[in-house]
């Protein structure tokens, strides 16, 4: 996958030109990237809000703690396929001496869960647009409507989890364990799974008073996105550049993180999805091409500084996998 990603990351340079495409690069600038930067640092900063709220007992976690931790998990995440699965296990250990495991692994779930719904909202707001506001050939108006269904399916599962309380995990384990099927590592924690997800999935009843902030601030997190997205093809070419065009692509781009979190940095992808939105959208493909690039500069800049954050610890790459895997198996 990572070969092909590579040859479509290729394809799609060479296809929309070099030349162009450094043109445009050179237009966002250095002022223009430090704005990039600014904005991009500001959706890390309400996300580390958003898991500071969740955090529930006598302990509390700093936001500089919550933004180092953050930094520091995105990093091990970008750098390998599977790193994805422990990044945010990683960040509850990046913490633990400000914040026990118990208390910081519910509550990164917690957000991660409310995360994942705002997500699916802004895909939602994003195809509507695409839908309403632009001509569309019939691929893309399936997909707009395909992406309206798994919409309605990921915030059903979240309104299921967070305010039925539905246990997914334990029910499926008594499932099995009714027909004789124990599996019998897990049947042997079954009262610590039970403990973990009972406080992931009563978090709403307990703290109702921190929904909506919650909510304000992984709105922001997508507003910060949408404004990223905009002030770069602004910077790049402003022909035609609109904030409906800039919801549709990030709204896209949120689509393409989810299906492809597996490809470190999404090479080709990203490339190859905007190319697919120019002509709908009434854009330049070249300046949708240098959006990707852009992001992919920013993306390895935060990834260098928590990368740093990391040896400045004392920890390596390896090492801080490794305390990951041993938390998400705890």
């Amino acid at each position: 996958m990572a070969v092909a990603c590579l040859g479509l990351f290729a394809y799609t340079l060479r296809s929309v030109g070099l030349a162009e495409i450094g043109e445009r690069v050179r237009r966002v600038g250095l002022m223009g990237f430090a704005g990039i930067l600014a904005l991009s640092g500001l959706r890390i900063a309400v996300r580390s809000l958003a898991w500071m709220r969740c955090v529930e007992g006598p302990s509390r976690l700093g936001f500089l703690d919550a933004f180092n931790a953050s930094v520091m998990g995105d990093a091990l995440g970008n750098l390998t396929p599977l790193a994805n699965v422990l990044s945010e296990p990683a960040k509850a250990v990046f913490v633990r001496d400000r914040v026990p495991l118990p208390s910081a692994l519910p509550a990164i779930v917690v957000e991660n869960i409310i995360y994942t719904v705002s997500v699916a909202l802004m895909i939602g707001l994003g195809a509507v647009v695409f839908l309403v506001a632009f001509q569309l050939p019939e691929f893309l108006w399936l997909a707009s409507v395909a992406a309206l269904v798994g919409v309605a399916v990921v915030v059903g599962a979240g309104y299921l989890v967070l305010r039925a309380h539905v246990r997914p995990f334990t029910g499926t384990i008594e499932w099995l364990d009714a027909r004789g099927l124990r599996w019998g590592w897990l049947h042997a924690r079954m009262d610590r799974v039970l403990r973990f997800e009972d406080s992931v999935t009563s978090f709403t009843s307990r703290n109702r008073r921190h929904l909506w902030p919650l909510a304000l601030y992984e709105a922001a997190f997508h507003l910060a996105g949408v404004a990223e997205v905009y002030l770069t093809l602004v910077l790049v070419d402003p022909a035609g550049v609109t904030a409906a065009a800039a919801l549709v692509v990030e709204s896209t781009g949120r689509v393409i993180n989810v299906l492809f979190k597996f490809v470190p940095m999404r090479f080709g992808v990203d490339e190859a999805g905007n190319v697919l939105l120019a002509r709908p959208l009434g854009l330049v493909a070249a300046s949708l091409v240098t959006l990707a690039l852009v992001r992919k500069a920013r993306i390895l800049a935060w990834t260098a500084v928590g990368v740093a954050l990391l040896f400045r610890r004392g920890l390596t790459v390896r090492r801080a996998l490794r305390e990951a895997g041993r938390a998400a198996s705890a």
